[in-house]
């Protein structure tokens, strides 16, 4: 679990920042996207052998692999968000003079919240994931190591357990991570509660 915090925290704030800049420019999202379609085709276990030869076999190595899966769920949505902003709010922010970094948190961030977020579950997921399959290279310790160590002794059911165990870490972060976003997105539910109750 702190594996997966550990590379999910900076794939999320590399790719708001990332997917903001290139969403808020027409030239940088020409030039950078033909590279980043390219780069996000990669499926990150292959870049697993490459990882150990860069930080070795431990913790690093595990680390790089999560960031390199979440990134770019968080990166695109992000960009998607900044491009699908409120033209009649960008208007308005024109005719008032916000500028610069209050028109970058008052507008494109939150105009991009709820596709940020949205990348954040998708990227929850794929953490998950590549924290076991990193755990299943060269580890000593871990969930994933545990089930391959079990599934190689034939101990069958202890290898279910895990399995198991699994999917409840599964569940509880999706609990968890659904009451941050409507924390998080509170205003966004409550603008579409409106919407519908005045339609």
């Amino acid at each position: 679990m702190v594996r997966l915090l550990a590379g999910f925290a900076p794939a999320t704030v590399a790719g708001v920042a990332l997917g903001m800049a290139v969403g808020s420019s027409r030239r940088l999202r020409a030039a950078c996207e033909p590279v980043l379609e390219f780069l996000r085709a990669i499926p990150p276990p292959v870049l697993v052998p490459i990882f150990i030869l860069i930080a070795g076999i431990g913790t690093t190595m595990k680390v790089l692999v999560i960031v390199s899966g979440c990134l770019w769920p968080i990166l695109l949505n992000t960009v998607e968000g900044v491009r699908a902003r409120d033209e009649v709010l960008e208007d308005t922010c024109r005719a008032y003079g916000i500028r610069g970094a209050a028109r970058l948190r008052h507008l494109v961030r939150r105009s991009a919240s709820p596709q940020i977020v949205t990348g954040m579950r998708q990227a929850l997921a794929i953490g998950i994931i590549l924290m076991v399959i990193s755990e299943m290279f060269a580890a000593s310790s871990g969930l994933g190591f545990t089930i391959i160590q079990f599934q190689r002794g034939f101990a069958i059911p202890e290898m279910w357990s895990g399995i198991l165990l699994l999917g409840l870490l599964g569940v509880i972060l999706s609990l968890g991570f659904g009451a941050f976003e409507h924390r998080v997105l509170a205003w966004y539910y409550g603008l579409r509660r409106a919407r519908r109750g005045a339609s």
